[in-house]
């Protein structure tokens, strides 16, 4: 063979074998010149290419725009899913369907897909999907509830119920997720909120959410304020821990403009909206804040100033929900910055709710038996870091089984819902309260109710108790009273009392005071001071002792009061708060010295 004798050698002149010269340590192989090319005939290779796939996945229906979809799925030129809705009045037009998928970035073209493309026009859709209008309880029934990731609950027949759909471009101003376990949330978040009033009134918001369309009521929210670093955030983060958001990046701020806050408002629909810190909006923060008040507590994608506290039909709302902020100053501050007065109205929407109370250096003030004040003041950062981990680890998940106990409550939710709320109303006492009072009040009952709810389904588990729970809201509604300028009919008697007194009485200056003057008159700078003899001030009240603590309680709010020493409170059980100076010469006793006038 040709090849052998190539291999063999060649016969030269004369017929002698003439030796191939060899490249000593290397193998003979045939050589092949680069240009060249091997050819070879490959029945797999030399097929046509095959067109992408292009399935019809679903017919999908969205409630929010009342449209239906036709979805196709196909590949990108790397491989990567592509879909697209195309609505129904175009899904039977191949060109249609092409120019979608092609915008998507599908790896389609008119000559080599048109088949399938029609093929997967023809065919019936593999799912029948329903894309909820919005999350929260689904068309006012509460035996499902969409959450903006997943569906709890079930649906019957053909067709799925999944989460709003996502508009093409469209982008999340808030994320939500579920993380962790049941078990986890309840040791590490919620062991540790239970000795702090305004975290367990944060996580009580997050469960009453869903109750509040059950009941009726209109949203509302909180003003959670202090200074910096004493757990304002750590408190809202317990909350939205339950409705499964993870850490404080999650939250929103005021950053959001209006629109973007009712995107955001609708999304949190029949749950919790936290807000961090109103800082962000400036300084006329007070004047893009009561407007939002407003809007928010309506529910609606429009604000509107209405007279009534029940301005808004819940079941026309555009989202129902308990909205947490969180600022440095009280709403009330923000307003007198501004030179303006909160009304009554915007108030009980929004109750202001001092982050510290009493002394406390933290949000945590309900201190375990057994602890020194010292040692838990020292554990109160500690059990904060804590809470940040466990909300992060264990989010989300501890609402879905909320949301299921309240299903399985039936037709017995809204009564029992309402008496828990009717027994946190009569244990607060109120007495002659206005129709402001007590809707505030009702607000923080509807917050104790998510907590009872909660510990009868054992999501909350000892050492949570009713009672304890209560008090707690209770501490904190107290607290919002005491700072806002909403007051019951209590405070106005007692006001009006006080400034009939004043005028009756014979009030000289300092100087020419006698033993007979029931008080006296005097300037300190540019202000004018009123002492008054305190014996003679309480007998102003006579037998009505709440009033003398209401207007006490109130000129002190004012910071018109003089006490013996900052801390000092002035309960009218005993006046060793009251001051001895300035004092009478014609007589020693001590005073009730407040600054003239008061605003009211």
């Amino acid at each position: 063979m040709k090849q052998a004798r190539l291999l063999a050698g060649t016969t030269g002149t004369g017929g002698t074998p003439k030796r191939r010269r060899e490249m000593p340590g290397k193998s003979i192989v045939l050589y092949k010149s680069p240009r060249q090319k091997l050819r070879f005939k490959n029945k797999t290779t030399s097929r046509a290419a095959q067109p992408p796939a292009v399935i019809k996945t679903a017919r999908v229906v969205d409630e929010a725009t009342q449209t239906a979809f036709d979805r196709f799925e196909a590949k990108s030129d790397l491989g990567q899913p592509v879909q697209v809705d195309v609505p129904s009045e175009k899904s039977e037009n191949m060109k249609e369907v092409l120019g979608e998928l092609r915008k998507h970035n599908a790896a389609v073209t008119t000559k080599g897909s048109a088949d399938v493309i029609q093929a997967a026009i023809d065919a019936a859709p593999l799912r029948h999907i329903r894309h909820a209008a919005q999350p929260g309880w689904h068309q006012g029934q509460q035996d499902i509830f969409v959450r903006p990731t997943h569906v709890v609950g079930a649906k019957l027949g053909v067709e799925e119920l999944q989460p709003p759909r996502v508009r093409p471009g469209e982008k999340r101003q808030i994320v939500f997720s579920n993380g962790g376990t049941i078990e986890g949330w309840r040791h590490e978040v919620a062991r540790h909120a239970r000795w702090s009033s305004r975290a367990t009134l944060m996580i009580g918001a997050a469960f009453a959410g869903p109750l509040l369309r059950v009941l009726g009521y209109q949203s509302f929210g909180v003003m959670l304020f202090g200074p910096p670093k004493v757990g304002k955030s750590t408190a809202q983060l317990a909350g939205g821990s339950v409705v499964g958001l993870r850490n404080e990046e999650a939250m929103p701020s005021f950053k959001a403009t209006s629109v973007g806050m009712d995107l955001i408002a609708i999304t949190c629909n029949d749950g919790m909206l936290p807000i961090n810190e109103a800082a962000l909006l400036g300084r006329d923060a007070y004047a893009k804040l009561s407007p939002m008040i407003y809007g928010l507590s309506e529910g609606k994608d429009k604000v509107r100033h209405g007279e009534s506290l029940y301005a808004s039909d819940v079941s026309a709302s555009g989202w129902s929900l308990v909205y947490a902020m969180s600022s440095e100053n009280s709403v009330e501050a923000l307003a007198a910055q501004s030179g303006m007065t909160r009304q009554g109205g915007e108030v009980a929407r929004c109750l202001d709710v001092p982050a510290l109370r009493g002394d406390h250096a933290t949000i945590f003030d309900l201190r375990p038996r057994g602890l020194s004040d010292e040692d838990f003041e020292k554990g109160a950062h500690w059990r904060m870091k804590k809470i940040r981990e466990g909300c992060e680890d264990h989010h989300g998940v501890v609402f879905d089984a909320y949301l299921r106990g309240l299903m399985a409550f039936g037709d017995d939710l809204k009564p029992k819902a309402q008496a828990y709320v009717d027994e946190f109303v009569r244990k607060l006492r109120l007495r002659d309260a206005d129709g402001a009072v007590n809707h505030a009040a009702r607000n923080f009952g509807a917050i104790y109710a998510g907590l009872r709810f909660a510990m009868d389904m054992k999501v909350l588990e000892r050492p949570w108790r009713p009672l304890t729970a209560r008090k707690a809201i209770a501490l904190c509604f107290r607290d919002g009273i005491k700072v806002s300028r909403l007051r019951d009919t209590t405070l106005e008697e007692a006001k009006a009392i006080l400034q009939k007194r004043l005028q009756e009485a014979s009030l000289p200056r300092k100087e020419t005071a006698t033993a007979q003057d029931v008080g006296f008159r005097t300037m300190e700078g540019t202000d004018e001071y009123v002492a008054v003899r305190s014996t003679e001030f309480v007998r102003w009240f006579g037998s009505k002792r709440e009033l003398l603590i209401a207007v006490l309680a109130w000129l002190d709010e004012q910071r018109a009061l003089k006490k013996a020493g900052p801390e000092k409170r002035p309960r009218g059980n005993g006046y060793g708060w009251a001051v001895t100076t300035p004092r009478c010469p014609a007589w020693k006793e001590r005073c009730f010295v407040f600054r003239q006038p008061i605003s009211t």
